[in-house]
């Protein structure tokens, strides 16, 4: 962040952050050091972000910025370097992509609210870095399981569906939580996806997006194990599916009523 600026957190769903701020991703292979990935605010406007990934070389002493087109399995590995089009795909102002405002997909009241390692939310409140702190805590409603469930939703599909301007239009499918909500049936996880018909994807397998007690024949967990083809979720930046993920979901599916 700029010195002595501060993060627009008066909607604590959607924070706003100041020209200038910056966010870097690093990216890991055996403990190589491959890729560091940059989004920058350059100006005031809604979609006034730079973006750019960078390559280290074998000494890890440098790294060089990579062109728009990206690049397939870096230094020998699975691991890509995606173009300018797929940076936009996930992060927003891509024509068919989802993203959010923010830009910062990660950095957020619920990501950074921790007890780990790394910048955490009480930070931000210690350091006054917040225009308008949280007045309660925050926490995804339900059981451990549900919880879980949601927060892993929450950042790995509800930032192309959400609710936000930058969402996926042709949808209607929020998985982004609130903050603030009481129970599991005010998230927008329950109200568009439990007991709810799929709108486009119409595979012979599936009958809604989430089934209740089937996780067989809800369609987010089937898509969640498809890769190669035009059925895998996500559809950019992901070479081998989740098996802890995929085990939560079906966990939670099969408890649902």
């Amino acid at each position: 962040l700029p010195e002595c600026e501060t993060i627009d957190s008066s909607d604590m769903n959607q924070w706003s952050f100041p020209v200038g701020t910056r966010f870097w991703k690093e990216f890991r292979r055996d403990g190589r050091r491959i890729e560091t990935r940059l989004i920058e605010r350059i100006g005031s406007g809604p979609r006034d972000f730079a973006y750019a990934s960078y390559m280290w070389n074998e000494d890890e002493t440098e790294a060089e910025r990579v062109p728009e087109s990206g690049r397939k399995d870096v230094k020998n590995t699975t691991h890509d370097i995606p173009s300018k089009s797929e940076c936009l795909q996930c992060h927003g102002s891509y024509s068919f992509g989802g993203g959010l405002p923010s830009r910062g997909l990660g950095y957020s009241a619920w990501l950074l609210n921790h007890d780990g390692e790394g910048q955490r939310l009480d930070d931000l409140i210690a350091a006054d870095r917040l225009s308008h702190p949280p007045t309660e805590d925050i926490a995804f409603p339900g059981d451990s399981l549900t919880q879980d469930a949601l927060g892993y939703l929450h950042i790995n599909c509800g930032s192309c569906h959400n609710d936000s301007v930058d969402t996926l239009p042709q949808f209607d499918f929020n998985l982004r939580v609130a903050v603030g909500l009481d129970s599991v049936e005010e998230t927008g996880t329950w109200q568009t996806a439990v007991a709810v018909d799929t709108q486009i994807f119409k595979d012979q397998h599936v009958d809604q997006r989430i089934v209740p007690g089937s996780p067989d024949r809800s369609a987010i967990l089937y898509r969640m194990h498809q890769r190669g083809n035009t059925a895998q979720m996500p559809p950019v930046a992901s070479e081998q599916i989740d098996e802890e993920g995929i085990a939560l979901i079906e966990e939670w599916i099969e408890a649902l009523q």
